[in-house]
């Protein structure tokens, strides 16, 4: 039997649960709203497995389950009072601390996999585990150091968010400059930029599932209708550098972003997310993931 814990408005989760109930596989599903509205949590920290989840009359205890599924969605800020705000970020950070000790499998530890929480750090950090490029960067609030850097990008420069928020990648332009000021209040990630197509592997254990996407805009993620999408087989030094970055990270779930050089062909890794909207993948390869997501839950 797996728990699945996950926010039922969350078109990810409810995308694995659709993968588990083809599959035949036994489940049971808490939404983390609900539970915050309604429910509760009991944790003895002595004895992790016997944590105890009770949400409508029906209590879940983790020991009980072969794997858990989590995704930890943030919904605390969006809760009507501040009490249930409270409440919802308090269970999420105790399921988030205690799904490290389970005995069971876990897809994915919240906690196991940190340096994401920022984002100069994840991308270092990791590429140089797996033995990959990264794009020159420069994390900064001093609006000197980023005009000099992005000045210093030949081919241009983008900028992004530097935490584990989601954030959009925008191409740095002219009229960006007399933004800069606005630096000494928050740091920003700068990164040279990269003409080419788009990548994202997902890895599920030791398999992966890849695809191109070429788009007429910066951040495909951005439109819809443009963008072409292909299936793509890893070369084998990305495969092989996709699974030791999940051995590293101790988690077997990760959606892992890259940017392909047009002009020299050459990979850049942009960073590794332990919690992949996989959904739209997952359709384009006829279910791939989910079957092997599904296959990763199910395995003793």
């Amino acid at each position: 039997m797996i728990l699945c814990l996950g926010v039922a408005a969350d078109p990810t989760f409810t995308a694995g649960l659709r993968a588990l109930r083809r599959a035949g596989a036994a489940f049971r599903a808490v939404d983390l709203p609900s539970l915050a509205m309604r429910g509760s949590i009991r944790i003895p920290v002595a004895s992790p497995a016997d944590t105890l989840l009770s949400l409508d009359g029906v209590r879940y205890r983790a020991g009980d389950f072969s794997a858990v599924w989590c995704r930890l969605v943030e919904v605390a800020s969006a809760a009507p009072t501040a009490e249930l705000a409270a409440a919802s970020a308090g269970q999420a950070e105790a399921l988030a601390r205690i799904l490290g000790f389970l005995p069971g499998r876990v897809m994915n530890p919240p906690l196991r996999e940190a340096s994401g929480f920022t984002k100069l750090l994840h991308a270092v950090a990791l590429g140089e585990v797996a033995g990959w490029r990264i794009p020159e960067t420069c994390l900064t609030s001093d609006p000197r150091e980023a005009l000099d850097f992005v000045r210093g990008c030949r081919a241009g420069a983008i900028f992004k968010g530097a935490s584990a928020t989601k954030t959009w990648a925008t191409v740095f332009e002219p009229h960006h400059e007399s933004r800069l000021p606005r630096l000494v209040h928050l740091p920003v990630l700068f990164q040279e930029r990269i003409t080419g197509p788009d990548v994202r592997i997902h890895v599920v254990g030791d398999r992966a599932f890849g695809e191109l996407i070429d788009s007429p805009v910066l951040d495909y993620r951005t439109v819809r209708g443009v963008n072409d999408y292909r299936p793509l087989v890893p070369p084998p030094e990305i495969a092989e550098g996709c699974a030791r970055l999940t051995g590293h990270c101790g988690v077997p779930l990760l959606g892992v972003d890259f940017k392909i050089e047009r002009a020299t062909g050459e990979w850049f890794f942009l960073e590794a997310n332990s919690m992949p909207c996989f959904e739209g993948y997952d359709e384009r390869a006829g279910g791939a993931i989910s079957r092997a997501m599904v296959d990763w839950l199910v395995t003793p």
